[in-house]
């Protein structure tokens, strides 16, 4: 054992978060790699999480204690994708979190408590998740697990930057193509043009909605660049006074996200539903 590890049993070892997103870091990259052909990954893949660990954190780690790991990670992602599938609750891919309203959130954690560190929360690390213990359908890249592909979110705030990518350049062009391969060719059938043909007014639609999402994503990505401007996050968060919140709840609330970038940079990309779905979450657990 070298100088300086900390030698531990593996009921003994503990996983601090920063080892967590270690370990899904590197497996996800091992994924892509070939290192995983079915459901769980070969050996070397575990070695090298093993390795990295105990020379990051200073505490032995051996690859028996990853592949124990793992056993946490499919139980973290099967309570996930269980919970998104349940009535009334919803899914932000923006934000990668899991979206409730107060009551549903009430009553999941009154019958499992552990289920709030899920709800109304970004699941951090969720894409590398998704590839190191989903069924990732992909080759390349952190692309969508097959629970992803279900459940794909249709309103414009959850798929705004998606969207926006992808109408202007396939939905319209294929609207277009479809006009024009069904006012040609002698052998289709009238009833068979009429089916697939897309009318002016229909294009004129998809592109006005590409333009408008567009707009959307890049208030989005503006948002995400440069740092937090907390004078109008504190604009923001207190202009939610009149939906009923007090001074002194939206202050909390303001401090709070002042200490958790990340969080201020969510608040400030939700709309006012998903706002005030996050703040109750926040003072429920200030209760």
């Amino acid at each position: 054992m070298s100088k300086g590890k900390e030698k531990v049993s593996n009921k003994q070892f503990r996983w601090l978060p920063p080892m967590h997103e270690t370990m899904l870091r590197i497996l996800a990259q091992e994924a892509h790699k070939g290192n995983k052909p079915s459901s769980t990954f070969k050996a070397g893949s575990f070695a090298l999480v093993a390795k990295e660990i105990t020379a990051q954190f200073g505490v032995e780690c051996h690859p028996s204690y990853v592949e124990n790991r793992m056993r946490t990670l499919r139980t973290m992602w099967s309570t996930i994708q269980t919970i998104r599938k349940k009535s009334g609750f919803g899914w932000d891919d923006n934000l990668k979190m899991i979206t409730c309203d107060p009551k549903t959130y009430q009553e999941e954690v009154m019958a499992h408590r552990k289920h709030a560190e899920f709800l109304n929360k970004k699941i951090d690390m969720y894409d590398e998740l998704a590839i190191v213990v989903g069924k990732d359908t992909a080759t390349g890249g952190f692309s969508k697990s097959y629970v992803d592909l279900e459940h794909e979110p249709h309103n414009a705030d959850e798929s705004a930057e998606y969207v926006a990518d992808n109408v202007e350049e396939d939905v319209v062009e294929k609207g277009k193509n479809t006009v024009e391969s069904s006012t040609t060719g002698s052998g289709i059938s009238k009833s068979r043009k009429r089916k697939h043909s897309v009318s002016n007014a229909d294009e004129s639609v998809l592109t006005d909605l590409s333009d408008q999402l567009k707009e959307i994503a890049v208030a989005l990505k503006e948002i995400n660049r440069g740092p937090v401007d907390y004078t109008a996050l504190y604009n923001e968060v207190m202009t939610m006074m009149a939906d009923g919140y007090s001074e002194d709840m939206l202050a909390t609330a303001f401090d709070h996200l002042c200490e958790n970038e990340k969080t201020a940079r969510g608040f400030l990309a939700k709309n006012a539903r998903l706002r005030k779905l996050w703040l109750d979450s926040f003072l429920f657990t200030q209760l």
